[in-house]
């Protein structure tokens, strides 16, 4: 019964495990999508901002703040999307266009696409 059980745990500590990392993986997808489109961002304090310019849609600012253990970004006329759930590490270090993003001991490098870039 005991080795049931310890099976039964250590499944779904995996499950929990595997989640967490697609999770991640999807921020730092959805990062890296966002930093192409975008023709400026910067870390301003705990926050990055930046300007979207999808090509269908005219030019938005947002910004990416933590919120207790949620990532969200927060578009400059309303809307709001939460980017990663269960943050225990979050952190954002800049070297000119260069940004790096640490989420969960796990980090990616991005840049902002260049203004002419397409």
């Amino acid at each position: 019964m005991l080795l049931i059980s310890l099976i039964t745990m250590t499944h779904i500590v995996s499950i929990s495990d595997y989640e967490q990392r697609m999770e991640e993986e999807l921020f730092f997808h959805t990062i890296e999508r966002l930093m192409w489109r975008s023709i400026t961002c910067e870390k301003v304090g705990e926050e990055v901002r930046g300007v979207d310019v999808d090509p269908e849609e005219e030019p938005v600012k947002w910004r990416l703040v933590r919120v207790q253990n949620q990532i969200r970004l927060k578009k400059e006329f309303g809307g709001e999307l939460t980017y990663a759930h269960n943050v225990d590490t979050y952190q954002v270090r800049q070297d000119g266009r260069t940004l790096v993003f640490e989420l969960n001991q796990r980090q990616r490098t991005v840049q902002c696409r260049n203004k002419g870039s397409s």
